[in-house]
């Protein structure tokens, strides 16, 4: 029995390189760049599953050098790797080349979407960072990229690769040369995704001695601004459409304009001016006879208050079957939309504008400000430019109080602490989305939501842009200054943000958890009887890593086989601790009768989900009717959930009692359906360390 012992080692060991979290392989250095032990485990794991599979997916959370570990297989590969990633981290990407020393060819994504012919080369290996911008397939920028893709092994790099719906994770893991579909894509998600969480690699970097800094993440209430009440969210709901067949495009735009509204008025204000232009160019193109397109809608430009117009007989071709009620509807909802402009006063942004000064006052570490819209980033730096220490970032330049400065130097200005203590030197930064994806903001103390977007990977990626691996601070805060508009608006999307961080959960489900092999080996050696009648088998171990003794044993629970640990708190699925528990373990003195206590936790579980299952049966619609009617009254809800409580107690109580008296009574005829959920395959029993040192 104690050959078994050796064997035990090296499957937990296994199971740890199975998840990329073994970090006792030697370090890899690349041109100046030093790899961390969870990057160096992610090179080996991707390796592993490219040669396998053609491709792989690195979705860590942001902050842990996905860069340098694309870049560490491309040099492993032997090969110059095409780089397909958003046009803002071309630098990134070629300063972490001239890093390494690993040569590289790069194109934008937005290149890919462009209608101008692309005339690129073969490659062998591409990295697409950034991967969510390919979620759709129906795009050219999808089409061209799954042509690149076609004949070449490909890394995917995507902190959040699923932002609206799970398909987007299979849509973006089809650009391997597998066969294309739904099936093969969801089969083969879970061995081609890797997603380690921050607190999962911290853990296992404490076996090893170089623990890497890795800030805090704190979320504070949100910081109170007077709700102002205004009818504007009533006048943009009651806004009159342009005909009844477009009740989808005029819900698309009342969702615009309250999504603007909840970030500042001068965000709506823009979108009020260019829907103005938008209802203009349709009026003239209805008078006209002719259809408008998206070269007439273009044409009608909005310039601040005024509308460029333009002649649509020169855009469009002439059409017969335009409704003659277009133009005078165009004319109703411009007028609407006219009468809108009065309500924005902007109070709300300059209230807003000087709590977020007093904020970056209070701050001794920089601070950055995040929003959706450019005009918002705009409006808030117009009320705050005449003070020091600010500064308002946009797709290609910076601004200053004294001017405008390239978009490196501001960065350098903010996160440099010599810098800063200039009197040019920033201390907020005012910036749209451009800055949440791929840049480093390793430095910054501060996140500020103005606004919510859409999805909530957006979210995550404006703060892991400041919680990054070696940010000089402990710990990265996280405020929101929501917009004075009634709370309703922002619950609204609060509740589509949550909805959508519950579709983002699957990419952890597709972690590499799978047991499969473990478990296959550890049947076959129980299939080897160490005594005649004897099919478990029962090893003690003494770790350092259990203060307690634990109890790992694999199951068969109906016609499926999982391993399960049994501790104080219980029944659960086995983690990383019991692996390097297992993996660190050294073998002591045999102790039996951990049996019993198994099959008793077993028991439990099985009563447990045998009672749920039973409720769900038995329970009458009219119940539910009764219960919702009831729901108001929080005394009445109380004393059903109590009722229930009993009634749960009492079943539990008589099915345990059951199950005991069979086991007691060896002539009686047992349940087969439990008997088969607790026939005990395999076990291994860690022992305290305390007890055996």
């Amino acid at each position: 029995m104690t050959d078994c012992h050796p064997l035990l080692h090296r499957l937990a060991r296994g199971a740890l390189r199975n998840r990329a979290l073994d970090f006792s392989t030697p370090p890899i250095t690349l041109g100046k760049v030093t790899l961390l032990p969870h990057q160096v485990a992610a090179v080996h794991w991707l390796i592993r599953r490219i040669n396998a599979f053609g491709g792989a997916l690195l979705a860590d959370p942001p902050g842990l050098g996905k860069t340098f570990v694309a870049l560490a297989v491309a040099h492993a590969k032997a090969t110059r790797p095409l780089v397909i990633a958003p046009a803002s981290l071309r630098g990134h990407w070629g300063n972490a080349a001239s890093q390494t020393g690993v040569d590289l060819d790069f194109v934008s994504t937005e290149r890919l979407s462009a209608p101008a012919p692309l005339s690129l080369g073969s490659y062998g290996f591409v990295i697409i960072d950034e991967a969510h911008h390919l979620r759709t397939p129906s795009t050219r920028r999808h089409q061209r990229t799954a042509s690149l893709c076609s004949s070449a092994e490909v890394l995917l790099l995507s902190a959040t690769p699923i932002h609206n719906r799970a398909s987007d994770l299979e849509h973006i893991t089809t650009l391997f040369h597998l066969p294309i579909t739904q099936t093969s894509a969801r089969l083969l998600r879970r061995q081609l995704t890797l997603r380690r969480s921050l607190s999962l690699i911290q853990a296992a970097d404490a076996r090893c001695g170089e623990n890497p800094a890795i800030p805090a993440v704190c979320f504070r209430r949100a910081l109170c601004v007077r709700p102002r009440e205004t009818p504007l969210a009533d006048a943009i709901l009651a806004l009159p459409p342009l005909v009844d067949a477009q009740a989808e495009a005029h819900t698309l735009l009342l969702r615009g304009l309250l999504h603007a509204l909840r970030s500042s008025e001068a965000a709506v204000r823009e979108r009020i001016r260019r829907r103005i232009a938008v209802t203009l160019a349709i009026e003239h193109a209805a008078l006209a006879r002719v259809s408008p397109d998206r070269a007439v809608l273009r044409a009608f430009m909005s310039y601040g208050g005024d509308v460029q117009l333009a002649m649509p007989e020169l855009l469009s071709r002439a059409d017969a079957t335009i409704d003659p009620r277009l133009a005078a509807a165009a004319v109703r909802q411009r007028q609407s939309l006219e009468a809108l402009l009065p309500l924005l006063s902007g109070d709300s942004d300059v209230e807003r504008s000087k709590v977020l000064r007093r904020l970056a006052r209070w701050c001794a570490q920089p601070v950055v400000a995040f929003t959706q819209f450019n005009a918002t980033s705009r409006a808030f730096y117009s009320h705050l430019r005449n003070h020091a220490g600010i500064a308002l970032l946009g797709g290609t330049t910076a601004h200053i109080t004294s001017g405008v400065i390239p978009r490196h130097e501001v960065i350098e200005r903010l996160l440099d602490p010599r810098l800063r203590q200039r009197h040019d030197g920033v201390r907020l930064l005012i910036t749209s989305d451009v800055l949440s994806e791929g840049l480093s903001l390793a430095g910054v103390a501060t996140v500020v939501h103005l606004d919510l977007p859409w999805t909530a990977a957006r979210v995550d990626q404006r703060v892991g842009r400041a919680a990054r691996i070696g940010a000089p601070v402990p710990a990265v805060r996280v405020v929101r200054l929501p917009a004075g508009v009634p709370l309703q608006l922002h619950d609204a999307l609060d509740r589509l943000v949550a909805r959508k961080r519950r579709q983002m959960a699957v990419v952890d489900d597709a972690a590499p958890t799978d047991d499969a092999a473990l478990i296959a080996t550890l049947c076959a050696m129980v299939k080897r009887p160490v005594a005649p009648g004897v099919r478990n088998v029962w090893i003690t171990m003494s770790s350092p890593r259990v203060a307690e003794s634990v109890l790992i044993a694999i199951v068969r629970l109906g016609a499926g086989r999982c391993i399960v640990v049994l501790d104080d708190g219980g029944l659960r699925q086995a983690r990383l601790k019991d692996w390097q528990a297992l993996a660190d373990g050294a073998l002591c003195d045999t102790q039996r009768g951990s049996i019993a206590t198994l099959r008793r936790a077993l028991r439990e579980y099985v009563a447990d989900r045998e009672l749920t299952q039973t409720f769900a049966d038995v329970r009458d619609p009219r119940v539910h009717a009764r219960r919702a009617a009831d729901f108001r009254l929080t005394f009445a809800d109380r004393v059903s959930h109590t009722a229930d409580a009993r009634v749960a107690t009492a079943s539990r109580q008589q099915l345990m009692l059951g199950a005991q008296r069979r086991d007691g009574d060896h002539t009686a005829v047992k349940n087969p359906r439990l008997d088969s959920a607790i026939r005990i395959l395999a076990g291994v029993t860690i022992m305290p360390h305390s007890r055996h040192t």
